[in-house]
């Protein structure tokens, strides 16, 4: 996490010279560098030896720049914020002298999807809005006062610069309204999933479902509303479904229905038998008694 000025010399070579800037401090999973220099161009390039995913978020203290980054270029001026890939290189060109905040955040420290992460690493420098008057402030009196904090403090202070960026990625984001529907369709893919996966298990509810996909209930609600549904009546149709076609299998007659009705998460044969009966206008042991007439009715015709 370093910014070198990007020179060039004799034979295009590039300067080693960095610009002035203090060893990196730690704030609990946070990774804190000062940089301050001369009007210049300045270039982050990727540490091959960094440990894990990251991204960076700036703040421009002092001095006017232009950020380049994926071939975009954009102004950054005093107290600006800025969220780059900390795996991919960018570059500043100071008109000024300079002091700039650098903070290296694991990915994992944030509750963002690879999208969301993508989105926010190629917004404009934040100036304004509802997280980054709060954030700025907070990161030069993090900076200002390590290291004296202490290691419990420290690592709540870092979660709370991640909750903020956090907050930055999803405040005003500039996901179309195809990134928007895709990331939902995802969501609902995996709940579904889930849901198929723990049929069997008669804690299945709404709230286990959504701690499970890290989700709020609320939101988890909100999901299937689109789709004419509940969470729950989606895991009740599910089971009813299952039921049925393991009732419908040929050599099913000796199963009991309450022996279904376990299998599949009903709390008892009762519940099951009346939830089947409004659903398909039908017992499950008529439903079964049925389908076993049906086969061998088919298999007699065969013979």
């Amino acid at each position: 996490m370093s910014l070198t000025p990007a020179s060039a010399g004799t034979g295009g070579t590039r300067s080693t010279r960095r610009a002035d800037g203090r060893t990196a401090r730690a704030l609990g999973f946070l990774q804190v560098r000062t940089v301050r220099g001369a009007a210049q161009t300045y270039v982050h390039l990727p540490d091959d030896g960094a440990p894990e995913p990251c991204l960076l978020l700036g703040l421009h203290a002092s001095g006017r720049a232009t950020l380049v980054r994926r071939g975009t270029a954009e102004a950054c001026g005093p107290d600006d914020l800025f969220v780059c890939d900390g795996t991919e290189p960018f570059t500043l060109h100071e008109a000024e002298d300079f002091a700039l905040h650098l903070v290296r955040i694991p990915r994992r420290a944030l509750a963002l999807t690879d999208h969301q992460a993508r989105v926010l690493s190629d917004r404009a420098p934040f100036t304004d809005g509802a997280v980054a008057p709060l954030l700025g402030p907070l990161l030069r009196e993090l900076v200002g006062a390590l290291p004296e904090y202490s290691s419990r403090t420290a690592h709540h202070l870092a979660g709370t610069v991640a909750e903020l960026v956090t907050l930055l990625a999803v405040e005003n984001a500039d996901a179309g309204p195809h990134d928007e529907r895709e990331d939902r369709r995802s969501l609902i893919r995996q709940v579904r999933a889930h849901v198929d996966t723990n049929l069997w298990d008669r804690e299945l509810t709404p709230a286990g479902v959504a701690a499970a996909q890290h989700l709020s209930i609320r939101y988890l609600h909100k999901l299937f509303e689109g789709h004419d549904s509940t969470i729950g009546r989606w895991i009740q149709h599910r089971r009813l479904t299952e039921a049925r076609r393991e009732l419908a299998r040929p050599g099913r007659n000796d199963t009991t229905v309450s022996a279904v009705a376990r299998r599949w998460g009903f709390a008892s044969a009762t519940h099951f038998s009346r939830s089947f009966r409004a659903a398909y206008g039908v017992s499950p042991s008529d439903w079964r008694d049925d389908r076993t007439r049906v086969s061998r009715g088919r298999g007699n015709a065969d013979g």
